[in-house]
């Protein structure tokens, strides 16, 4: 989904009736993944809402579809919702950035009341505990639920919580953990306006993330392909 009012109208309407679900954030990775991996498309076609966090994924789409697109990245949509009266955890990554989190989150005046900050082990996504990890959970009652393990392990792991979860929408958000402490990333403007996030993340990790990239780019053929069948059955 591409319409901001949209988004935050179904985010905020699963948050008031006290549903599950989980959102996926799409990026080049994402997409590759999904391309590869019947599995991992799966899980993407199962969650609520699919948001864009690739500028040329908007702009492809959008050149096919006569539709200017906008992306909606996840450090944009963390950094909003963590301002608004949401009570949210924060799980994976890792404990030294949740303590580095809660920390900036003290230094800016945040109602600490409302977060909940849960490290994870580093293993593989089958290893997890999750009934232990819902019961943690399920007892701080959260409104939204933010997941930081990298994709695609971070898409696997939420469609796996998911069914142990009471109440709260849970977020596969990536690095956004990362930025909102990377001030540097979060005040530049050209970055920001220019949807550059991820010439930022090449250049900060450029073995893993430029891998990621170069898999993108061999897909974006059959991305092109799809989205025309689906302009021509229309």
């Amino acid at each position: 989904m591409f319409n901001r009012h949209k988004i935050h109208q179904l985010i905020n309407n699963q948050i008031s009736e006290k549903k599950t679900g989980y959102v996926c954030v799409v990026d080049g990775n994402v997409v590759a993944h999904s391309f590869k991996n019947p599995v991992f498309n799966e899980i993407l076609n199962n969650s609520i809402l699919n948001l864009c966090d690739g500028s040329s994924i908007a702009l492809l789409v959008g050149l096919i579809h006569n539709k200017k697109l906008e992306v909606y990245t996840g450090p944009e949509i963390f950094s909003k919702y963590l301002k608004e009266d949401y009570k949210q955890c924060l799980i994976g990554n890792t404990p030294e950035n949740l303590i580095k989190i809660k920390n900036k989150m003290s230094s800016l005046y945040f109602n600490e009341e409302l977060f909940k900050f849960i490290p994870l082990p580093f293993q593989d996504v089958d290893s997890f505990d999750y009934n232990a990890i819902s019961k943690e959970v399920n007892s701080f009652k959260p409104d939204i639920i933010w997941v930081s393990l990298g994709a695609p392990k971070q898409e696997y792991f939420i469609s796996k919580l998911t069914p142990f979860i009471d109440q709260g929408v849970l977020f596969a958000i990536g690095a956004a953990f990362d930025f909102f402490l990377d001030d540097k990333i979060k005040n530049n403007i050209i970055v920001k306006k220019c949807n550059l996030i991820w010439i930022m993340r090449v250049l900060k990790e450029p073995k893993r993330v430029g891998r990621r990239a170069l898999q993108y780019l061999f897909i974006l053929p059959n991305l092109i392909k799809k989205e025309l069948k689906i302009k021509k059955k229309k």
